[in-house]
């Protein structure tokens, strides 16, 4: 099977003249290419050239790049449209599942369905003669017939998957429906064959004895039975019971095998006891039939007639797999469910974008489907055809995705946002968990993650994509970027010296943004990623909570899709705390030197903890500790507080690793007032501690840099002007206390 090759034949719909950039050698005819280092290429030289996207352009395109070619810029719609249909999309998946060669013939299924279907039978009939188990005759024909039934039913659930997946592109691109109808009619066919197959090696008691097991109570277990004697105590006797018996239960109740084929669980209780030890097999076949009476305590509630009820249940979505696409959710189903999917479908609707399946399936089976956990959801239905008018997601009324719906056209005409293009790009293009730009009618332009957007569009939000991370222009990073930054970064260290001299120039620097940005350079050392997570750092700047930014969607094994690389949370945030000793009140308890100097713009400094005022067990951590969690950043569980609030908090308990909380980076006002009030609280430590007079002249003019503030600089530090009263008044008592020494 080759990839999805795109032909001249497949409808482009609005995407029809769209403008794409190709490459292709200096022949009138020559081929397109996606990009110029296309290893189809066999010219020296190839010219990028400007086409409108038609049959003809089509028709030119070189094999390769037709088929899993990216020659539209990601994260637009026509990249999600070729994306979908090219490549492992839409092309290749109607290629597949559709021939008529079966891996084995009729005669194999016979002799397969023969051995079992027939196996409760015969174990019935060896638990009442007492003599060995008919399986283990056949164990090489039954354990041949197991892999054909496997092989079987995994066929027929590839073709349900396959199937699924082109309906739900059609849906999306609804002009791809009459040029595909014949083919899915084809598939759709096929898939009814396949399900029969698969229907015939699957016993339908054993799923109902299944469905039984797993609703049973703990028995009572025969602890004083001499034959376990050999466990041990009483107590270990009782656990080890009790472990076969949870061992049981676990293997039949997800299993399409009949209970009695689950008795090999009976040796677990040998493990580490000689063959030879004496009362090992008498112990062995009470074990059996203890498996033996649950198989009866089990079946006896659905012995005979137990009713049927019909169920329906729909394919939605399915589930994001660790790439960031989103699989079908068929494929976290458990055998057991397999096994009922094959066996009691009566019909499948197709008319919609979710295919909804109708089964007719006895009482303990619908019991168990409609009240355990699965990735489906199942309805009790009156009849085996959907309600009319229940559904809305029939394809005709499903929005299509053409351009217009992401940043491929003038905002002006964008189209509003839905959860299905949403879909459709999780579906398609890869990396697309980032930071994106939209514009709400309520709430305005913000910025969130992919996985944000897609709650906000589920609960009925209306707006459009205005950017993505990926799109903002790379001048306005090479703009942003400091010289700091970009210059040697092979060389210098990852993490600045400490620097603890207010006197010095770098002091603060560390809590900077623009250390942040260098921090972020040195880490990402690829250029590529270099240049998004810087993107990423801008989006994320404008966030007025950083919390905003947790990762909300998940993969399918429960991991968080983060939506840039974990360097963009050194450029926001530094992993250090602020020396706030010098705005500390005088003589408070807490602060044995405090100078009680203003914060002045500091006071809106966020600082992210774990616990700031000591309402949870154990001391707060910040988002970067190894102590909390492995990954550095912030979400719903922290707490965001002020510098000023924090400076108040009489219960907050730091750890002594991390210092309890991480401050947002400081703009360079920030920095500026941060080390000037260090530098007056130095002055103030050293006038109270110095008694000599040597060097007060030289303290003097320190104090006149800090005092010498024109009116810009005193805006921008002191919010108000009491702030700035009370930084003269420091000063000024300050220059009395050395001008008296002097």
């Amino acid at each position: 099977m080759s990839y999805g090759l795109l032909t001249p034949d497949v409808p482009l719909g609005p995407f029809e003249g769209a403008v794409v950039t190709l490459w292709s050698a200096q022949a009138k005819d020559a081929k397109l290419h996606s990009t110029s280092s296309c290893s189809y290429v066999r010219s020296a030289f190839v010219a990028e050239r400007k086409v409108q996207l038609d049959a003809s352009a089509v028709g030119r395109l070189c094999t390769q790049c037709a088929s899993y070619g990216s020659w539209a810029r990601p994260g637009t719609g026509l990249a999600v449209f070729l994306d979908a249909v090219t490549g492992m999309g839409l092309l290749y998946e109607l290629d597949r599942c559709c021939d008529g060669e079966d891996g084995f013939d009729d005669v194999e299924l016979d002799e397969a369905a023969s051995l079992l279907l027939s196996s409760s039978v015969r174990g019935e009939e060896s638990a009442q003669t007492g003599g060995e188990d008919a399986e283990d005759d056949h164990w090489e024909e039954v354990r041949e017939a197991r892999r054909v039934r496997e092989s079987v039913v995994a066929e027929w659930l590839d073709a349900l998957v396959s199937l699924h997946r082109v309906l739900r592109v059609v849906a999306m691109f609804p002009w791809l429906r009459s040029w595909a109808e014949p083919r899915v009619q084809r598939k759709s066919d096929r898939l009814q064959v396949l399900r029969a197959r698969a229907g015939r090696l699957v016993a339908p008691d054993a799923l109902v004895l299944a469905a039984a097991v797993s609703v049973m109570k703990e028995p009572d277990l025969p602890v004083d039975d001499p034959a376990f004697a050999l466990l041990g105590t009483r107590g270990e006797v009782a656990d080890s019971l009790m472990s076969l018996w949870r061992q049981w239960r676990s293997a039949v109740e997800d299993s399409w095998d009949h209970p009695r084929e689950q008795e090999y669980l009976a040796y677990r209780l040998s493990r580490g006891m000689s063959s030879r030890r004496k009362g090992r097999d008498q112990m062995l076949e009470r074990a059996q039939v203890l498996l033996g009476a649950w198989a009866e305590e089990a079946a006896r509630p659905v012995a005979g007639d137990c009713g049927e009820r019909v169920l329906a249940v729909a394919l939605d979505g399915g589930f994001l797999s660790a790439s960031g696409r989103r699989a079908s959710v068929l494929e976290q189903l458990s055998q057991w469910e397999w096994g009922v999917l094959a066996t009691y479908t009566v019909s499948v609707d197709w008319a919609g974008a979710e295919p909804v399946l109708s089964l007719r399936v006895p009482e303990p089976i619908a019991a168990r489907l409609l009240l355990q956990r699965s990735p489906l959801v199942y309805e009790h239905r009156d009849d085996e055809k959907p309600l009319a008018g229940d559904r809305m997601t029939a394809l005709e009324m499903s929005p299509a995705l053409g351009p217009g719906v992401f940043d491929d056209t003038p905002v002006h005409g964008r189209q509003l946002l839905r959860q299905e293009h949403l879909r459709a790009l999780r579906d398609t293009a890869g990396g697309t968990e980032q930071l994106y730009v939209v514009l709400g009618l309520g709430a305005g332009v913000e910025v969130m993650t992919l996985g944000a957007l897609e709650q906000r569009c589920a609960a009925g939000w209306q707006g459009v994509i205005l950017a993505a991370a990926s799109d903002l222009p790379d001048a306005l990073i090479d703009a942003a970027l400091r010289p700091s930054a970009a210059e040697a970064v092979e060389n210098d260290d990852v993490w600045a010296r400490p620097v603890y001299d207010p006197e010095e120039e770098a002091f603060g620097r560390s809590l900077s943004a623009a250390e942040g940005e260098r921090v972020l350079v040195r880490l990402c050392r690829e250029k590529r990623e270099v240049r998004q997570a810087l993107k990423s750092l801008a989006l994320a700047r404008s966030l007025p909570d950083l919390r905003d930014l947790e990762a909300v969607a998940e993969d399918e094994q429960g991991y968080p899709l983060r939506p840039f690389a974990r360097a963009v949370w050194n450029g926001l945030l530094a992993m250090e705390q602020l020396d706030l000793e010098p705005f500390a009140p005088e003589g408070d308890e807490h602060w044995a030197d405090g100078s009680g100097l203003p914060l002045g713009v500091l006071a809106s400094v966020q600082a992210y903890t774990t616990d700031a005022f000591g309402r949870f067990q154990g001391r707060a951590h910040s988002p970067g500790c190894a102590h909390r969690r492995p990954y550095a950043g912030v979400d719903r569980h922290d707490e965001k507080v002020s510098i000023e609030e924090l400076l108040y908090a009489k219960g907050f308990n730091a750890c002594s690793k991390c210092g309890g909380y991480a401050v947002r980076r400081l703009s360079d006002v920030q920095v500026a007032y941060y080390r000037a009030a260090h530098r007056l609280h130095h002055l103030i430590q050293i006038s109270v501690s110095d008694s000599g007079t040597a060097d007060v002249e030289k303290y003097l003019s320190r104090l006149d840099g800090l005092c010498s503030l024109d009116a810009q600089a005193e805006q921008a530090w002191f919010p108000d002007r009491g702030q700035a009263r009370q930084w003269r008044q420091v000063i000024n008592r300050l220059r009395a206390g050395l001008q008296a020494r002097a």
